[in-house]
């Protein structure tokens, strides 16, 4: 199957210790996105007294006009999300693609010289929110088997 592609944008958040739930975590998917446009948010309280909330859009969105950056401005200011925020400060910010295929989506992974590894071969796993994970965990591999190949020669 087609690769297929999402835009994620995050932010950082220092908030008041007072407010800070330590643990929680939160996914959502649809709002503020239409019924034919996919997206889905995590809102993750870490420690010290910081909240991480991003919100990914589907790149295969049929309204020219979306802004995928507007739909996170319009979906922090939803009251259940704005409350984990409000008072705090943004500290950080940014932006990136995602390959969201799948494992039916990932193409060959070596060539002469050279692999793919990492986000770049297309190890999301979307439907467990698991990126990074699998991401080292290719590089890990992926690392050892050239270790392996060069002791061969």
């Amino acid at each position: 199957d087609a690769q297929s592609y999402g835009l994620g944008v995050k932010e950082v958040w220092e908030i008041p210790e007072e407010k800070h739930r330590p643990g929680f975590i939160q996914h959502t998917a649809g709002w503020p996105m239409d019924s034919s446009t996919y997206g889905g948010s995590f809102l993750y309280h870490m420690k010290p007294n910081l909240v991480l909330l991003g919100f990914v859009v589907g790149l295969d969105y049929q309204n020219p006009y979306l802004s995928p950056y507007q739909e996170f401005q319009r979906f922090k200011h939803h009251p259940d999300i704005l409350k984990h925020i409000e008072g705090g400060e943004c500290i950080s910010y940014g932006a990136r693609t995602l390959n969201e295929g799948g494992l039916q989506a990932i193409p060959k992974l070596t060539f002469p010289g050279g692999l793919l590894a990492g986000c770049s071969a297309g190890f999301l796993n979307v439907a467990a929110i698991k990126g990074s994970h699998t991401a080292i965990k290719s590089g890990i591999e992926a690392a050892e088997g050239i270790v392996e190949a060069m002791e061969q020669e």
